[in-house]
């Protein structure tokens, strides 16, 4: 594993990677691995450049700089394309949900031999009416739009902080919507003011927000909040905070690899943390559909 092909969102929210790349070129050239960088998101044309690159064979693993959104990007890409080449997350941007999750560092030098060590592990991944791929989240309902409502500046200066104070704006406008799930074993039919479908632990830098789900296991998990006083609410963004969801009232959680969701409704969902469709949809989960660089 001596050549890789480096690929890098220089707009992340926290801007760290400008401040970054040449210490990791030269980690890896110690170890004996060469990287070309790419950068994303550069014209009209890049998709094709980059697939072309990714088709040259001459790339053992691929690297990659980026936030949640950028993530996504480039996994909906790979798995469209049949693209197996395992890929390194570096956790940055804003939150970084997915790359967190799955406990990998972001020190430079622990990244780097983290490759180097040439370990990797097949990670699942959500799939949205059947043609999006999503790695860690879709939601709908309150706080969901917070991030591409979050400007880049504030994001820029305060990151992840800044989802929390815009999550705050929304707080007096809850408004709820009747949903119906339905999956194999489950019919639901809920007033709801959040949904969440989760492929993995983390919510929006939330640590363990849900600390049951798993990345490898074939299945998602999908949380109701159910429609309630706001004073009681107000118990269960405190069990949020202190990652304790597993027991509350409000919450109906389910387990399963695949779902139908819909409402009354025109309910806009995000995919991590990205504008998404509006309902409905339909999510399962593709059991081992990326292999990433782990510890």
């Amino acid at each position: 594993m001596n050549k890789g092909l480096f690929l890098y969102n220089p707009k992340s929210g926290d801007q760290t990677i400008k401040n970054k790349l040449d210490y990791l070129f030269e980690v890896f050239q110690e170890l004996g691995i060469f990287l070309l960088p790419f950068r994303l998101f550069q014209n009209a044309d890049s998709n094709d450049k980059l697939l072309e690159l990714i088709h040259s064979d001459k790339f053992s693993f691929i690297g990659l700089f980026g936030g949640d959104g950028t993530v996504n990007y480039i996994v909906n890409i790979l798995i469209k394309n049949k693209i197996n080449l395992p890929v390194g997350i570096f956790p940055c941007g804003t939150c970084n949900d997915f790359a967190r999750g799955l406990g990998i560092s972001n020190d430079i030098e622990k990244w780097c031999n983290m490759i180097h060590s040439g370990k990797t592990t097949s990670i699942d991944v959500g799939c949205i009416n059947d043609h999006h791929y999503f790695t860690g989240n879709v939601g709908g309902g309150i706080f969901t739009n917070v991030s591409f409502n979050t400007s880049n500046d504030l994001k820029k200066s305060l990151g992840r902080i800044a989802y929390y104070l815009k999550a705050l704006d929304g707080i007096p406008n809850i408004e709820a919507f009747d949903i119906t799930l339905d999956t194999e074993n489950h019919h639901i039919e809920e007033s709801i003011i959040l949904f969440l479908v989760l492929n993995g632990k983390n919510v929006a830098g939330f640590s363990n927000f849900y600390k049951n789900a798993d990345m490898e296991d074939g299945y998602i998990d999908i949380l109701l909040l159910k429609k309630a006083k706001p004073i009681e609410l107000a118990g269960t963004f405190m069990k949020m905070l202190a990652n304790e969801l597993e027991n509350d009232k409000h919450i109906i959680h389910i387990h399963t690899k695949e779902a139908k969701i819909q409402s009354t409704k025109e309910i806009s969902i995000t995919v991590d943390g990205e504008k998404g469709t509006i309902l409905p949809i339909k999510v399962h989960c593709v059991h081992s559909a990326i292999r990433l660089f782990t510890n």
